[in-house]
């Protein structure tokens, strides 16, 4: 049930508020009276042009029906001071309970680097930030719930929200300047190597959680030469950072995505070991945190995946993700984040190659994290 809008912001109404020619709107601006600014806007129809862009398109979108219902609206607004005041604005404009389009929840969000006085920082952040945010609310909300209103905003930042939304199976629709109501964009065809995500799953993993690593920690990895497509690189002394790309991680989100709908299809794929889960081997050192790990151990056993439990492992405390590592013989280094330690097995799985065993690390995880 489609019911969150995410609208990228750009400045064309401040831009008219700011430049009107009628003098009760410039004095009210002028004071920076937001909140009377918004009385003055209810005054006009909502597709008046000095409402700006996003009210335009809005307005749009609701009349054709294509929220079922509206309960999140959502904002995305320049890390500038005049993006952030758009954003306000907009929030009270749709918090204001004589709006016709009433919202259940508004907010605005800032994407942090997303200006135009900083090429660095609008590639290296402005980008990245736009597609985690969005992505965020697919995973926490699903595609189905979610359309993208992608009229407002620098070009850049529309022309990527449009691919974004397409990527994610989002609807994405945008009001031209000179048209009376919005329309859908049409669907673009992403190119997609599963294959290819699941046999680098921990590097996409290490690169989203530490977001800048050194070039150096990926030898580990396989690759095929278009990896060098969805990074960065930035030279730092003698050393080379590297981080995911706005592209990079928008294939990482869309693998995932893919991913979760075709997990099932993927364990049918990959043999099970059908020993009693009591007489599989469990071998943890005679440490401290030793009966909390035997405990989990036996848990985890329970999974037709699993073989045995190889060891323990070293403290890993600090981790954020419970994979630390997997192999192509099916073993997965599984931490128990929840604990302060950091405590963690070596388990053997049932994987015959690393896209089988990260499949299975991925489903380890999902099953048995706290």
């Amino acid at each position: 049930m489609r019911n969150t809008l995410i609208c990228t912001v750009g400045t064309s109404l401040f831009n008219n508020l700011k430049f009107s020619q009628e003098q009760s709107v410039q004095q009210v601006f002028e004071t920076k009276n937001w909140q009377q600014l918004v009385l003055l806007l209810g005054q006009r129809k909502n597709t008046d042009r000095l409402c700006g862009a996003e009210i335009n398109s809005i307005t749009s979108i609701c009349e054709k029906g294509l929220l079922v219902q509206r309960i999140r609206l959502i904002f995305l607004v320049s890390d500038t001071d005049d993006g952030k005041n758009t954003g306000n604005i907009l929030k009270l404009y749709y918090e204001n309970f004589k709006n016709p389009l009433l919202f259940e929840k508004v907010e605005f969000r800032v994407i942090e680097g997303l200006r135009d006085d900083n090429v660095q920082a609008f590639k290296h952040q402005g980008l990245k930030n736009l597609v985690r945010e969005i992505s965020k609310e697919v995973r926490n909300f699903s595609p189905e719930a979610i359309a993208i209103n992608a009229t407002g905003g620098y070009k850049a930042q529309i022309s990527f929200a449009g691919m974004i939304g397409q990527a994610l199976e989002i609807p994405v629709f945008y009001l031209f300047e000179k048209f009376s109501e919005v329309i859908e964009l049409p669907p673009q065809p992403v190119a997609l190597d599963l294959g290819f995500w699941l046999n680098n799953y921990n590097l996409f993993e290490l690169l989203e959680n530490e977001q800048i690593i050194n070039k150096s920690q990926i030898e580990e990895f396989p690759q095929v030469d278009y990896i060098h497509s969805l990074i960065d690189e930035e030279k730092e002394g003698d050393d080379t950072l590297i981080s995911l790309s706005a592209m990079g991680i928008l294939f990482h989100e869309r693998s995932r995505l893919q991913f979760t709908k075709q997990e099932k299809t993927l364990l049918s794929l990959i043999p099970q070991d059908d020993t009693d889960p009591d007489e599989k081997p469990i071998n943890i050192r005679d440490d401290h945190g030793k009966d909390i790990l035997l405990e989990f151990a036996k848990r985890i056993c329970r999974s037709p995946y699993v073989k045995k439990i190889v060891n323990s492992l070293p403290w890993n405390p600090g981790m954020i993700n419970s994979i630390r590592r997997t192999k192509a013989n099916g073993l997965v280094e599984f931490v128990l984040v929840w604990t302060d330690q950091g405590l963690g097995l070596c388990i053997e799985t049932t994987g015959r190659n690393l896209a089988e065993t990260n499949t299975i690390a991925q489903y380890l995880q999902k099953k048995f994290t706290k």
